[in-house]
Parts: structure tokens; sequence; C-alpha cells
């Protein structure tokens, strides 16, 4: 039976399981890996690889369970469209604002920190330049999200093999440096250390379930989806794991975690390891860093506000497909010029702490989405997606009450005002 054509308004499914895969793993191995390496160590100690084995699993549970209600409903929105389909509107608008506001201030934030690392190799720019370098990071990466998912993957995939280059090359160099007594013992100071450990690297794993989110593009969802999402995850522990290793064994905990070290371990073991060449060899992979999690984040967050655009929860232009590109190019306007306008003007780097209260939020009605379905479409076991949700539970526990106060109340806003038009509207 010959499967029906595509509409021109909506997205073209393009991504195999390679390709899915690959552009998985490109969007999870990002900034956290050179910003909470440090903090992790602080608390962790030797407890480190442990530690981030922790928050990989959290990541996976969270990852499958996505998966399951991903190839079950293979569309464009996450947890806002899975909400919908489950017949609650009220809690698919709270998770769509949730990411909506989570990936423009990561995006922000995170095209500063690109600037930040510019400013490094360029040996210094004035806090005005830092500005006009981060705006233009994502007008340029907004530019690319136009012309659609194809070429979008093949930059994320390049530009992945490039920092696998690198990092490569940092543990090559750093192998023959590494003491054993600075990796032992393995479990750390205990259990509790180890946890609030892997309570801070957990959001280095962020965008393994993008593919989920970005459904309608993949070709075959029931199988390549899965198979993005844990091959994703399986390379990135890989790096995190062997660079976490390497930094770990060449300084030591204790160093890895001290003043003027725990913001830039990874700089201070590649100059240890291989000289004045590490430094420049690692400053190159975290800038690449910087701009593909920016790029990504970008990429996903479009999605979710064209599925909102699609059903009125957002103004319907944002609900258009680009006909030529298959793109949701209104969306991708509107998120760039607003991200770029913030990041010109403001540092939103002090309210990140919010990000993380919506990432979260994001992610426990995505689980909860995965529980709603029937034992027969259900990836995983139950006990799983259980686990994931505790993991967020607890996650949004270790957050500070300021950040948690201000992500209620600014949720708890918008979903007022919804109810408020929407009853003038009627």
């Amino acid at each position: 039976m010959t499967p029906p054509a595509e509409s021109t308004s909506s997205l073209r499914r393009s991504l195999g399981r390679t390709t899915a895969t690959l552009l998985t793993a490109a969007m999870i191995i990002g900034t956290g890996l050179f910003a909470a390496l440090g903090p992790t160590a602080e608390k962790a100690g030797t407890g480190l690889l442990l530690a981030i084995t922790i928050s990989g699993l959290v990541a996976l549970a969270t990852g499958l369970s996505a998966a399951s209600v991903g190839v079950n409903f293979p569309e464009e929105g996450g947890g806002f469209t899975w909400s919908r389909k489950f017949g609650y509107p009220t809690l698919g608008f709270v998770a769509g604002c949730a990411y909506l506001g989570k990936g423009i201030v990561s995006t922000v934030v995170i095209a500063l920190a690109f600037a930040a690392y510019t400013a490094r190799i360029a040996q210094g720019l004035p806090p005005y330049a830092m500005h006009i370098v981060a705006a233009a990071a994502v007008l340029a990466v907004s530019a690319v999200n136009l012309r659609g998912i194809e070429l979008n993957a093949k930059l994320l995939i390049g530009t992945l093999l490039i920092q696998l280059g690198l990092l490569a090359v940092f543990v090559g160099f750093a192998v023959p440096n590494i003491q054993l007594s600075n990796l032992s013992p393995v479990l750390g100071p205990g259990a509790l250390p180890v946890l609030a450990g892997a309570a801070i690297f957990v959001w280095s794993w962020d965008g393994f379930m993008r593919m989920a989110i970005m459904a309608s593009e993949v070709k075959e969802p029931r199988r390549t989806i899965p198979f993005a999402i844990i091959g994703g995850i399986a390379i990135a522990a890989v790096v995190f794991l062997a660079v976490s290793a390497a930094a770990l064994g060449v300084l030591g905990a204790k160093e890895m975690s001290g003043r003027g070290t725990s913001d830039t371990p990874l700089i201070v073991a590649g100059t240890r390891a291989i000289g004045a060449w590490g430094l420049w060899i690692i400053l190159a992979a975290a800038w690449l860093d910087t701009l593909t999690e920016a790029w990504g984040d970008l990429l996903t967050v479009t999605r979710v506000v064209l599925a909102m655009g699609k059903e009125r929860e957002l103004p319907a232009w944002l609900g258009v497909v680009h006909a030529r590109f298959r793109s949701p190019h209104h969306a991708v306007i509107a998120i760039g010029i607003a991200c770029t306008a913030l990041v010109l003007f403001l540092d939103l780097r002090p309210v990140l702490a919010v990000a993380n209260f919506f990432t979260l939020v994001w992610y426990g009605i995505v689980v909860s989405n995965s529980l709603m379905l029937p034992k027969g479409q259900r990836l995983v076991w139950r006990a799983v997606s259980w686990l994931g949700l505790a993991g967020c539970v607890a996650l949004l526990a270790s957050l500070p009450a300021w950040a948690l106060l201000t992500g209620v109340a600014t949720l708890a806003a918008v979903t007022g005002i919804r109810g408020i038009v929407r009853l003038r509207a009627s």
C-alpha cells in the first residue's frame, strides 16, 4: 500500500536512524560538559564518574518514556501535543509554555557563553561586543534553521564530528599523564554527595528527548525514535565518561573543584596534558559546543511553537510551514527576534535556575503522558517512567526557592491569561 503523500503544510519526514542518532548525540554533547564538570567534582569527588552514570540513567529513563509517547503520536510538539491527545489541553498549554520559556532563556544564556569563549579566543572583548557576538550567533543559527531539517542535521552532525576529534586529541594526550590514584575510591565520599553531583550533571544530558519532540520529521518513528534516543545517550555517555576520566586522572578531584579551576577544569587539564596547544584545543571544542547547544535549543523550541500555533494556543501565524524548505519559518523568525533582542540588552544568566524549573516541569509532564499509555503501547515498564518522574521531583526539590516561586508564578500567570482570553472569546 502506498503511504499517503505528505502535505506541504506539514514538516518533512527525512531523518533516518543513523542521522537521528547522530543528531541526538550532537544536541546532547554541549556546554554542560564544560560548565558542570567542576561543580560535579566538587560534590562527588572521586565518585565523579559514578555521578555522571547515575544522571545518565535518569536521562535514559525519561528519554525512553518520551519515546513511548512519541512513537504513538509521531507529531511535533512533544508534551504539548501529547497532553492534548490524552484530553488535557490545559496541561499541554503549561507544558508548551514551560518549554518555550526554557528554550528562550537557555538559548540566550548559551549564546552569551559562546560570546565568552569567543572573547577568550580573541584574548578579550568589551562588554558591549560580547552581546553583539551573542546576538550574531543567534541570528546565524536562526538563518540556518529557516532552511529546513536536512541542512541543519548535516551541519550539526558535522560540528559533532569536529568536536569529537578535538576531545579525542585531549583524551589521547591525557592518558599518559593519568595518575590512577586520582580515580579512587570509585564510590566517592558517599551516596549523598554522589547523588548531589548527579543532580548537577543531569542538565548536561539535555537534548536526549528532542527526537521525540521532532517526531514529525522522523522516518519510521516507531523504530527510529527509540533507537536514536538510546544511541544518542550511549554516544554521549562514552564521550562524557572518557573526557571526565581523563580530566579526573590528570588533575584529581580536589584540584578539579579548587578555586580558579572549577569553572575551567578541562582547560587546566588540557594545558597540563598537552601544553599551550591544549588550551586552544579545549577552547575550540567549547566554542563549537556552545554554538551547537544554542542551535539545538532553537531547532526544537520552534517545533513546539509551531504545534501551539496550529492549535491556536499561540497566534495562528506561528503555525505555518514554509512550502519549499518545510521549516516552521514564522516560528523561527519570531523566536530568533525575541532571543536576539534579549541577548543584546539583558544578561539572563542569573535566572538560569528558572529555566531549569521549566525544563523539569516539561520532563514531568512528558513522563506523566507516558504513564497514561495503555500497557500494550508502552516501550518500557511503568517502573522506568516512575523512576524518571521521581528523578524530576528530586531535582525540583534541589532548586532554590526563588526559582520555584518565579517559575510557578509565571506559568500560573500565562495559564490565567489564557483562561480569561478563552472566556471572553466564548
